[in-house]
């Protein structure tokens, strides 16, 4: 017999219908119909005859050896045994088993290991301070941000990084990751549901759409509204991070309108030529408003679809041609009068939070062209911290009227942008460039 039987039953009858059920004849056929081993005491409809058969015994088929011990397979029913013989698939029972057992054991060992790790890491976390009065401008224009969409979470609270989505218009992530990048912002652990930790060949994982975050505690106030208002009541005085914040942030605005002018227009961007066009649009931001690169957004887009329908071309080789055009746009009004017109911001595009604080601090919104960014940035007084005065104002007017005077104002902002880097305040800056 190929099948090998091991007896759960000491019972003769049924030893004996359970030999009958697995008997075989030299060529591997079965010697009786399952119908004629009924009735048997109670047992009477044929279809149970199997299910009884594997209380009474265990069938092992000798024709079927395990892929890992080499042992016989077991098996359960008459159309599973082999006639030749072959090497099983599958594990038999008892490797399979002890493969369940050993993955078991692996499972618990690692997470044994996961949850020490976490308990360290939220001790890190709920331990670290910085001091608030020391943070940049810029990040703390992003914290007030953040502080107007989550409320009063930020002081004593957690939250997740998609209620953050609303800081602008596109891009809100990379705002978000500078604030964890520089340990302000600090995941929470002990906070965040089951599964948002994981190993991963032994380094701690984190799936970052499930995480709780948390703004770090501040050195002298800790996780208080008292803290949060040392950032609300700060004196910002620096221009070149805040307008580098501003660039960013106007960046995104004019590569939502773009995305969605392209989606209009049924029009794919790759994303090296997002890249293209992102260059260029910042570099465009410096002179120009978030609106009037929208219109000129709305100029390329629009030759592009009209493109798009002709006889030798397509959709995907009118896109292609969108970051070549930008370029020429901007290009070309640099050497006329500049971008003539400007469009509103449009419905269901708006401004984010990011785009309200720069607004509600600095009356600077997507009408201000860069070089008015720039001055008014410019007039928060750098390092010094010296307050406006008449000789000032008169510095720069007459600084800004030569400059439109002899129409250079892009390279004489360019001019009084080095002279901040190199550390002048900002009347020695003006004074240097009206005087030359």
């Amino acid at each position: 017999m190929a099948v090998r039987l091991e007896f759960l039953t000491q019972d003769p009858q049924e030893i004996e219908l359970a030999k009958r059920y697995w008997a075989m004849d030299g060529e591997g056929a079965y010697i009786e119909k399952v119908s004629d081993l009924v009735p048997f005491r109670k047992l009477i409809q044929s279809s149970f005859v199997s299910s009884h058969v594997r209380q009474w015994c265990l069938a092992y088929d000798e024709n079927q050896r395990c892929c890992l011990c080499s042992g016989a397979v077991l098996v359960t029913k008459r159309h599973e045994p082999r006639k030749a013989f072959q090497l099983s698939s599958r594990p038999c029972a008892a490797c399979t088993e002890s493969i369940k057992q050993d993955e078991l054991r692996m499972r618990q060992a690692e997470e044994a290991e996961l949850q020490c790790m976490l308990e360290k890491r939220s001790h890190e976390m709920a331990s670290r301070t910085i001091s608030y009065e020391s943070l940049p401008d810029d990040v703390c224009v992003l914290l007030l941000a953040i502080d107007v969409l989550i409320g009063s979470r930020l002081a004593n609270g957690t939250f997740k990084e998609t209620e953050c989505d609303a800081l602008a218009p596109y891009g809100s992530g990379c705002f978000f990751r500078r604030l964890r990048e520089d340990k302000i912002l600090l995941d929470s652990p002990c906070t965040s549901r089951p599964g948002t930790y994981f190993l991963e060949a032994g380094e701690l994982m984190i799936r970052r759409n499930q995480a709780e975050f948390f703004l770090v505690a501040d050195e002298k106030f800790g996780r208080s509204e008292k803290a949060i208002r040392t950032i609300a009541e700060r004196e910002f005085t620096n221009a070149n991070a805040l307008f580098e914040l501003w660039l960013d942030y106007a960046e995104n605005d004019v590569v939502r309108y773009l995305l969605d002018q392209c989606e209009t227009y049924r029009l794919i961007l790759e994303s090296e030529d997002l890249e293209k066009i992102r260059g260029v649009v910042r570099q465009g931001l410096h002179t120009y408003s978030v609106s009037q690169l929208w219109f000129v957004v709305w100029v390329v887009v629009r030759a592009a679809a009209s493109y798009a329908n002709h006889r030798f071309s397509n959709r995907t080789k009118a896109a292609a041609t969108i970051p070549r055009k930008i370029r020429e746009q901007i290009e070309t009004v640099a050497h006329e009068n500049g971008i003539s017109r400007s469009w509103n911001r449009p419905d269901g595009h708006l401004a984010g939070s990011l785009g309200k604080a720069f607004s509600n601090l600095f009356e600077i919104d997507e009408k201000t062209d860069g070089r008015q960014v720039f001055q008014r940035l410019a007039l928060l007084n750098p390092q010094s911290g010296i307050e406006r005065d008449d000789e000032l104002e008169s510095l720069a007017a007459s600084f800004m009227e030569r400059a439109l005077h002899d129409q250079n104002a892009g390279a004489a902002m360019a001019r009084f942008a080095e002279a901040i880097h190199a550390g002048c305040d900002t009347k020695a800056a003006l004074e240097g460039l009206v005087v030359n």
